[in-house]
């Protein structure tokens, strides 16, 4: 078996999105604990794509977080002044929690229910203060609400463009010029779609930008410009690929590619 075929098939990148059959996950895993080279491109694939998630997370504002504090430390000192005592239970938080395999729907999933509980938290607690303190948690929630939807709205924005069937998962590898940096492709090799995410590679001066290329009969076909700092990107559509570059162009792109700036390629 050519090792090197089997990790450019696309198998690994649809293994760690769940895209498999049974039948091909267990093969995955067997291949990985023999062949060290397939479980090292496999853990490269998991950190990339993970890195994707975290890239697009929606963080809660600091002003709702410290207004909802500011109010908790208000209801502690008036409880404090009225003498009243409270039983305090302790959250155990030592536990550890493994991570057994990576899928984005999880990631979603567990954005809702920590929504959830915290808008529970939140309810419970404006009951217990004064009008005054109903309106403002209640304009809190509100906002938590907001951008939970946000979250969810994103996540399944881009789950479901990469998770389209007929589409095809590329992790790039940065070369000398970014050793150790990486950066997704999605390719539909039916419509000819083409995304870039979780784009590692080094940040650019102020007059370059990345620009994609795909290779077809030996000839570079341009897909566009992206920068560092760009979530899910649609770029150019193409067909045929055999494959994708990265170069560090002038800003706005450039007609042919310059080699001498290639920062990474990935044969298809």
């Amino acid at each position: 078996m050519n090792v090197n075929d089997y990790i450019l098939s696309g198998i690994l990148e649809q293994y760690v999105l769940g895209d498999v059959s049974p039948q091909e996950k267990q093969e995955v895993e067997c291949m990985s604990h023999i062949y060290p080279e397939i479980k090292e491109e496999l853990i490269k694939v998991e950190k990339a794509l993970e890195g994707f998630a975290m890239d697009n997370a929606v963080t809660v504002p600091y002003h709702i977080k410290k207004n909802i504090f500011d109010l908790i430390e208000q209801e502690e000192k008036s409880e404090s002044r009225n003498e009243s005592s409270s039983k305090v239970v302790p959250i155990n938080t030592d536990k550890e929690v493994k991570v057994v395999g990576f899928n984005y729907k999880k990631y979603l999933v567990a954005a809702s229910v920590l929504f959830i509980i915290s808008l529970s938290g939140l309810y419970l607690f404006m009951n217990a203060n004064k009008k005054s303190t109903e309106l403002a948690m209640s304009q809190q929630i509100e906002n938590l609400t907001q951008d939970k939807i946000a979250l969810e709205e994103s996540y399944k924005n881009q789950l479901a463009a990469l998770s389209i069937q007929n589409n095809k998962i590329f992790v790039l590898q940065g070369n000398t010029k970014a050793p150790g940096k990486t950066m997704v492709v999605a390719w539909n090799t039916v419509t000819g779609n083409v995304y870039v995410n979780n784009i590692q590679l080094p940040s650019t001066p102020a007059d370059k930008q990345y620009q994609l290329w795909a290779l077809k009969d030996g000839k570079p076909i341009d897909l566009g410009v992206f920068d560092v700092n760009t979530n899910l990107q649609n770029m150019k559509n193409v067909q045929g690929a055999q494959a994708f570059a990265v170069t560090l162009e002038k800003k706005g792109g450039s007609p042919t590619p310059n080699l001498e700036e290639l920062y990474a390629i990935v044969n298809i």
